[in-house]
């Protein structure tokens, strides 16, 4: 669709001011700048950088995708989580920082009111979650500019990774978040120019009307059985777990005023929610007007790529730039507050706690950046594992993070739960979860898929919740007996 030079030339221009933007120190080294940007972020920014965060490449294609397949019902189930899990996080998020006002992680929030395998389970979680989330922004990149232009997809790998990492080196959060504020804009700027012009080119508002069944015409209600099944359950336990069991997320509620973390949270669930609600109107226009999309139809180009492909059937050939950039930004918000909040749990969970307690300030903070360009490594290493697919990765980190939600939940508002509760109903929900999970996706068995989910958030549930009884029981008969 571009040219290989075109491709290049997009990506370097990108990390150019991308560094430029992120590396910018106005203060001197320090650890809560580069670890939690000294605590000190207001509402707006903060909000903003929540929503550049939360967005990833897939999504600005997935709300299109799902638009165009599954119409209303399939953007509701897409939506309504993926904003409502932000929501959640601004009402949970607050309790931890009033709890652990100077912390850094959720796990070391957990070492410090549970025990240590407790707090192994959770690092474990955790750490693989940011080392994959890496390794699949730099795969969904590299694999979108080999299809677009036919760049090299090694080459990608490395110079999203050299992207990413650059700034994060030197300046941590307050990098990110900079980043963040510029990545936002952009993708914001982009839907703005892009949208209502490919609307207006498809057929105006009649041609996304006629695509509110998907292109199919079926789904005509919100609330179709098939799609709640089939998406709804899976995504929404995927997406609900999301804030809760990443770190990214743990990082920015450290960073935020202590006042303003509910508001920040809540602010950028709203903003957020304009992007999934924007790019769907693309998605509606190719299930509306056939020809807004013909390469989709014809099966030369898969639904994923409904978005780009009315981009490029509709409007010029640079509007594909530009949504090549929105893409950019969006690996990029996700894949530098990855390296951050990975280099955090090194820095604090495990050299601080582990292998040196003593250590500094400036010693922890040298160990944290060693662990980001560590991080960013192993990432690269995963991303050009031949065959390696976003999707695996995804089964991988998605189950980890599921794995934490309930008991997390229950930590926050049970105060005398017990550490073995909390550490078997991780432990179990994962080593049930993650086979079963995998096997139906690969299986593409929707029962098992649906019932892997499932037995996630009831085992992870159920075993805090029945340890915390068996122990009261025991603790009242014991002083029954002693009476």
């Amino acid at each position: 669709m571009v040219s290989q030079l075109t491709a290049l030339t997009a990506l370097m221009s990108f990390g150019i001011v991308m560094f430029i933007i992120g590396a910018v120190r106005r203060h001197p080294d320090s650890l809560n700048i580069f670890l939690v940007a000294n605590r000190n972020i207001g509402t707006w920014v903060g909000a903003l950088s929540v929503a550049s965060t939360w967005i990833w490449a897939p999504a600005l294609f997935i709300a299109a995708q799902k638009a165009f397949q599954q119409g209303l019902p399939g953007l509701m189930w897409f939506t309504v989580p993926n904003v409502g899990c932000l929501v959640m996080f601004a009402f949970i998020a607050p309790r931890i920082r009033n709890a652990f006002p100077k912390g850094y992680t959720l796990p070391q929030y957990i070492a410090h009111r549970f025990d240590t395998k407790t707090h192994a389970v959770y690092l474990f979680a955790f750490l693989c979650l940011q080392i994959c989330s890496l390794a699949v922004q730099l795969i969904a990149g590299a694999a979108l500019f080999n299809i677009i232009s036919g760049f090299p997809y090694m080459i990608g790998v490395i110079l999203l990774a050299v992207t990413f990492t650059s700034y994060s080196l030197i300046d941590g959060l307050r990098a990110s978040i900079r980043t963040d504020l510029f990545q936002m804009i952009i993708i914001l700027a982009g839907m703005v120019i892009l949208v209502p012009w490919a609307i207006i080119k498809g057929g105006g508002w009649m041609a996304v009307a006629s695509g509110f069944g998907g292109f199919s015409g079926e789904f005509t209600s919100i609330f179709d059985p098939y799609v709640a099944y089939s998406f709804g359950i899976t995504v929404t336990i995927g997406l609900m777990s999301g804030p809760v069991g990443d770190q990214q997320h743990w990082q920015r509620a450290f960073s935020f005023k202590q006042s303003h973390v509910r508001k920040g949270y809540l602010v950028g669930a709203l903003i957020f929610a304009v992007v999934p609600l924007g790019m769907s109107l693309l998605g509606f226009i190719a299930a509306g007007n056939p020809d807004a999309a013909p390469a989709v139809y014809a099966s030369a180009v898969p639904a994923q790529q409904v978005g780009p492909e009315v981009i490029r059937t509709l409007l010029p050939s640079w509007c594909l730039l530009v949504f090549m950039v929105m893409i950019l930004c969006g690996l990029a918000s996700t894949g530098d507050s990855a390296l951050c909040a990975g280099g955090s749990l090194i820095a604090v969970d495990i050299y601080r706690k582990y292998i040196r307690p003593e250590a500094s300030d400036k010693e922890t903070l040298r160990i944290s950046r060693i662990a980001v360009f560590g991080i960013a490594l192993v990432a690269v290493s995963i991303a050009l594992i031949p065959g390696i697919t976003i999707l695996s990765l995804f089964l991988f980190y998605g189950t980890l993070r599921s794995s934490t939600l309930m008991p997390t939940l229950v930590m926050i508002f049970k105060k005398d739960m017990p550490a073995s509760g909390m550490f078997w109903g991780v432990l179990l929900a994962i080593i049930f979860g993650l086979p079963m999970y995998i096997y139906g996706v690969l299986s593409n068995n929707i029962d098992i898929k649906v019932g892997a989910n499932i037995g996630i958030i009831f085992i992870s549930l159920l075993l805090p919740l029945l340890v915390a009884a068996i122990q009261k029981t025991k603790k009242e008969k014991k002083e029954e007996n002693s009476l």
